[in-house]
This record gives structure tokens, C-alpha cells and sequence, in this order.
């Protein structure tokens, strides 16, 4: 059976913004240079950033030779809620009172939103407004620094984490202050979601607002950032596994971030003992920069059920 971590990535995939975090990250340790591996569980761990010398020295890691170019900061305003593919969204109406208790709610919850999956799995993610995009351009410059220093990091003291996971680079972040998300299998069919009183849309929900967690029979997660940090939602980049020889076909493994959208690249690489080869795989359209925002988005008025004014 498939872990739920496995499923929330798997099924939000199609979105074209990179590997969905069903442990959403802090942009203190992930953010568009970051070098590290998602465990097993999902979670991430960091190994060094590109752009820190001290942190690539301690891992016996050199510099990158090409310079990276970041592209600008984008503060998407209207942010919708993302479904996995089958799950449709309706909004149960304001101030639905003893109505929310049949969806997990309390009874002073303003708007109850339902989500229900015409297939056995499905995944949410709501996030409060304005979502971050940070990003570097162009692939080219991570794929020869991951190329120079393969013997490092397959060699080195972290070889196995990364021979069992597989090395992920960021290159794009989409992140937000507050968030909360689910994902479902086999059974599940509905789930429901509550916000308190101040909510104006569904595309611009603010972290001040009460966010109440409904009906789900797997929970619903919440995450919220403090400080000056942001929680990622989605990490956009490269994921390498190493491969026998120049043999471009994946082993079998439980990496999160193996099997993404299938484009993928045999880097052949030369160690003092073996030859082998790294398969790249690209997670997110690493070349859409703009036209984010704004994207399916509509106003809440005249999408409610029982709206009683």
C-alpha cells in the first residue's frame, strides 16, 4: 500500500509547479539552490546550498563553475486551493450553523467547502495568500555541478542516503505562510474544510483567518510558518539517481521523488572505481516564470449552495 506522503505527491503531480511537499518545508533549509534528498517519509533533508561555500567544504563539495541566474521573486496574489485530477470543490455556504457539525465543523464556522474525488484517491492543498515563487533560470548550470562533483556525493559519507533516495536540486519554491493539507485512498470520498469569520474568497484566504479542519478520515494537516519564514508547498528541480553503467532505466525504489513527469536525461558520469550513470528527471515546468496568477481563479459570488447572503 502506498504511503500517504507517496499518494499526495503522486496525485498532485499534474500541477505544473514541482514535487508536492506533504511535509511542507521551511524556506530557511529549502529554497532555489538546495541540495538534499526527501527521505522516505517525505521529509526533507538539506545537504548544502549552492550559493554557501561553507556548507558545499563540508561536504567535500566544490562550487559551482557557471554562475546561477535568479529570476525575479513572484508574489502571486490569488491562490485557489489544488486537487489532485477528480476532485471537485463546493462551497457549502456562509454561516451554515448546525450544518457544519455533519462535516466535522464547529457550529461558528463561516464557510464550509467540500471536496469529493470521483476515484479512490485524491489530495488538497489550501494555502493562505500571497504565495512566493522564488526561482533560479535554466537547468544546464545544475546539471554540470552535479556532474563535477559526482564522486563526492557518491562517495562521500552521504552516498547511501542518496544512493537509497536519490539527490534532489531546487530550483523553484512555491511557498506561504499557512497551509493545510490532506490526501486520501481506497475508501474516503468527501472531505470537508471550515474558515471563520473575515474570509472574502477561496483565491485570496489570509493566514488570519480561522481555518477549521473538517470530516477526513486521514487527517487534515496544518502547517504555519513563524517569523520571517515561509512554509514551501512545492519544490520545482532535479532529481539524480545514480544507474548501473549507461543503462538510462530506474531501479525499483521508495523514493518519493522517483517516477515524476517521466522527462528524464542519462548523464554518464566517470568514478575512480565503476561507471556509471545519473538519471535526471525534471519535477515542475522549470520554464514557466509568469501567468501564475490569476490562473482558474474566480470570485466566491454565485458558487455557493445555501448562501444566505
Amino acid at each position: 500500500m502506498a504511503s500517504l506522503e507517496r499518494v499526495y505527491a503522486d496525485q498532485m503531480r499534474h500541477h505544473p509547479y514541482g514535487y508536492a511537499l506533504y511535509h511542507p518545508a521551511s524556506t530557511t533549509t529549502l529554497r532555489p539552490g538546495s541540495v538534499g534528498v526527501f527521505d522516505g517519509l517525505g521529509f526533507w533533508n538539506p545537504i548544502a546550498h549552492l550559493e554557501d561555500p561553507t556548507s558545499l567544504q563540508k561536504h567535500g563539495l566544490k562550487p559551482p563553475t557557471e554562475g546561477l541566474e535568479r529570476a525575479p521573486s513572484e508574489r502571486i496574489r490569488k491562490w485557489s486551493p489544488r486537487t489532485s485530477s477528480g476532485v471537485s470543490e463546493k462551497l457549502l455556504g456562509f454561516r451554515i450553523g448546525a450544518g457544519a457539525l455533519a462535516a466535522g465543523l464547529p457550529v461558528d464556522a463561516n464557510l464550509a467547502v467540500e471536496y469529493q474525488s470521483a476515484v479512490s484517491y485524491g489530495a488538497v492543498l489550501i494555502s493562505s495568500s500571497p504565495v512566493t515563487r522564488e526561482a533560479f533560470y535554466y537547468q544546464a548550470p545544475f546539471k554540470k555541478w552535479v556532474k563535477e562533483n559526482a564522486a563526492a556525493l557518491l562517495h562521500g559519507h552521504l552516498a547511501e542516503d542518496i544512493k537509497q533516495h536519490g539527490l534532489f536540486v531546487v530550483t523553484q519554491t512555491f511557498a506561504t505562510k499557512k497551509c493545510a493539507l490532506t490526501a486520501w485512498r481506497h475508501s474516503e470520498r468527501k472531505v470537508h474544510f471550515g474558515f471563520g469569520a473575515g474570509i472574502s474568497g477561496l483565491a485570496e484566504l489570509s493566514p488570519e483567518v480561522d481555518w477549521y479542519a473538517g470530516s477526513s478520515e486521514t487527517g487534515w494537516n496544518f502547517h504555519e510558518a513563524e517569523g520571517s519564514e515561509s512554509k514551501v508547498v512545492f519544490a520545482g528541480g532535479l532529481s539524480f539517481h545514480k544507474v548501473l553503467g549507461s543503462e538510462s532505466r530506474l531501479r525499483e525504489s521508495k523514493s518519493p521523488t522517483r517516477g515524476a513527469f517521466d522527462i528524464r536525461e542519462s548523464i554518464p558520469v566517470i568514478l575512480p572505481d565503476e561507471k556509471c550513470a545519473l538519471s535526471c528527471e525534471v519535477w515542475g515546468d522549470l520554464d514557466r516564470h509568469s501567468d501564475l496568477e490569476n490562473e482558474d481563479d474566480d470570485d466566491i459570488d454565485g458558487e455557493l449552495e445555501g448562501d444566505e447572503g
